[in-house]
């Protein structure tokens, strides 16, 4: 291969890629930043919104409570006894309901009746929660007041309710300010009253207090009466224009651009404008409570507004991560290019390294099939010695019980010849008959020593020949397991009593075709193991060994618990590997349990498992078939 041109193509289509990184890096980050600025909008928007609505709900609330408060007033029996057209005028009655009235309703800033001139006749005020009944030489002419004019106006019985303004008393506006709304109803004839008219004053001061507190750093609420005048504005001091004769306090004056487009379209989403970004609904004030022919309603808008420097912080932020994806993208994409370059740099010495490589891997292939052969024959071994060892060890343990019942049997032949003895003394020197019958006793007593003796020896020989049988042959045979797991106890039970260990066994006499060795190999290894390393010596504890069968019916599970110190969790994971060991400076080599690993999974067709809790315990589960696969097969193939 040539290698200029293959490092001239090299260059080229790594210019080539960069190109194409940069143009896709552009797109990507214009993409991302054009929907990250929509998504920011649109986030902005439906804050209005939700603000919008909340106020909107929040007004309309209160001028529900309004128009049912002044209607509650204006039926109760009481007023309408107090003003009954048919009997002089009541004041002293209807001085006394508005006091109980006004002591219920929060609100409520002041009830008076005025007559159809426009003169108050009965007034009760409150103020800094105090009630005041007005005195006859306070009352004052109302009727130039315009929601006095538009009231009587109304027809008798009808709601008029007025524009939100500044309360005026005397000619001159209460300070503090105190917003406020004028409820009125028409009393007449039509009802059998006195004519007149009922006014309610409400004090909406608190209610645009709440409304205010919905201001955020990103909206600001702004609420315009009819002509534009603020009713609340995020600067204070541009609120109430029309009370206060400042005509330039007008979004007209200082946001000519939403004030145009809010007298073109009453309800707007999303309105782009020289100063931000606003949404805006205008609506009724009074809820159409009145006949358009007879009263002009007031217009309210509410008005949510973004400043251009909110907006602009907002495409700073969405900026940022375009730009940070495309440089990014650039970086990742220069060092693809990079490590694309140096493999091309290094392919010409792959070339030449191949053939070197190809040689060097033959070899160590040869190498390694050699360490493996040599791995699987020390394998063998080891298993071999595991089995010696094993059955060295139930060599020891039948020595040891053994020594039990021959040494009694030996006690109780020494004793028979010293009977025998004095028996033949005595019929040398004259038999009694109290002599023989004790002889008698005597020798009962020590045959049946003698023989019970003999007899548990004949029994441990016979469990350690099945055992050793058992662990040399490798064929399929017929077994017992609770056979199997006694005769194991019985090699090992001099070393649970050495180790001050109890044990609990309990195994159902289960008929089994497989392996007995294997099964015993097993089970011994998992009990050597819990008896070295679950227990402290001085300590001791408890192993039991349960068996039965599987729900299935095929399958018979074996579980090996103990009461110790429990498997280190870094250990557990790993337990069944080679050369895995907690007691290495102890001699332990770690293959116990790869060894019953590999003889519950090759031998036994089985599989197992181990839970283990700290300073718990262990439990070793193996479940494996009644019949052995093999023999299963077999069987089959005979069918």
């Amino acid at each position: 291969m040539n290698v200029n041109k293959l490092e001239q193509s090299a260059r080229r289509n790594i210019l080539v890629l960069f190109l194409f990184g940069l143009f896709i890096s552009g797109l990507l980050g214009g993409l991302l930043y054009q929907n990250d600025i929509n998504n920011r909008l649109d986030s902005v928007a439906v804050e209005q919104q939700r603000k919008i609505a909340q106020a909107e709900v929040l007004w309309g609330q209160k001028i529900g409570d309004i128009r049912n408060t002044i209607q509650i007033l204006f039926r109760s029996p009481a007023f309408t006894y107090a003003l009954a057209s048919d009997s002089p005028l009541n004041s002293d009655l209807i001085r006394r309901i508005f006091i109980s009235f006004v002591e219920s309703v929060d609100p409520l800033m002041q009830v008076r009746w005025l007559d159809e001139n426009g003169i108050e006749k009965v007034r009760v005020d409150v103020k800094d929660g105090n009630i005041i009944v007005a005195d006859n030489n306070v009352l004052q002419d109302k009727s130039s007041r315009y929601y006095v004019e538009q009231g009587l106006n109304a027809g008798d019985g009808k709601i008029y309710l007025s524009n939100v303004d500044l309360n005026v008393e005397n000619g001159v506006i209460e300070v503090p300010f105190r917003p406020t709304i004028r409820a009125t109803i028409k009393t007449g004839a039509t009802h059998g009253l006195h004519s007149g008219l009922l006014v309610l004053n409400y004090d909406v001061g608190g209610l645009l207090d709440v409304i205010r507190s919905f201001d955020s750093d990103r909206v600001n609420l702004q609420l315009i009466d009819t002509d534009g005048y603020w009713l609340k504005n995020v600067d204070h001091t541009l609120e109430w224009g029309r009370d206060l004769k400042e005509t330039t306090h007008n979004i007209a004056v200082h946001n000519p651009e939403v004030w145009s487009q809010i007298n073109k379209q009453k309800s707007l989403s999303r309105f782009n404008h020289p100063l931000g970004f606003a949404s805006y609904e205008c609506n009724n004030v009074t809820g159409n409570l009145l006949s358009e022919d007879i009263v002009r309603s007031p217009t309210l808008c509410f008005v949510a507004t973004t400043s251009v420097s909110v907006l602009n912080k907002l495409k700073i932020d969405a900026l940022i991560p375009s730009l940070a994806l495309c440089a990014t993208i650039v970086l990742f994409g220069i060092f693809i290019l990079r490590r694309e370059w140096d493999l091309k740099m290094q392919l010409i010495k792959l070339y030449r390294q191949q053939e070197k490589d190809k040689k060097k891997i033959e070899q160590s292939s040869e190498y390694n099939r050699n360490l493996l052969n040599q791995q699987q024959l020390l394998q063998h071994d080891l298993v071999e010695s595991r089995k010696l060892s094993a059955l060295g060890m139930m060599v020891a343990g039948v020595a040891h019980e053994l020594n039990t019942p021959i040494g009694t049997a030996i006690l109780a032949a020494s004793r028979l010849r010293a009977e025998h003895k004095r028996l033949t003394q005595a019929v040398e020197e004259g038999l009694s008959k109290s002599a023989l019958d004790q002889y008698l006793i005597s020798t009962e007593t020590g045959l049946e020593l003698v023989e019970n003796s003999q007899k548990k020896a004949a029994t441990l020989i016979r469990s350690f020949k099945r055992l050793a049988i058992d662990r040399v042959r490798e064929d399929v045979v017929s077994y017992r397991l609770d056979v199997v797991v006694g005769d194991l106890l019985a090699t090992l039970s001099p070393r649970f009593k050495e180790s001050q260990i109890e044990y609990d066994i309990q195994v159902d006499p289960i008929d089994m075709v497989g392996r007995p060795g294997s099964v015993s190999h097993v089970l011994q290894n998992l009990l050597v193991n819990a008896m070295q390393h679950a227990f402290k010596k001085e300590i001791g504890g408890k192993i039991s060994v349960k068996a039965q069968i599987c729900g299935n019916g095929r399958d018979v599970e074996i579980r090996v618990s103990d009461n110790g110190k429990g498997i280190a969790p870094e250990v557990l994971p790993n337990l069944f590997d080679p050369f895995v060991t907690t007691n290495r400076a102890e001699g332990n080599t770690g293959l116990g349990m790869h060894f019953v690993h590999q003889w519950v999974t090759n031998s036994l067709n089985g599989s197992i498992k181990v839970e283990s809790e700290l300073l718990k315990g262990t439990t070793f589960i193996i479940k494996m078939p009644k019949q052995c696969q093999q023999e299963r097969q077999a069987s089959d193939a005979s069918n």
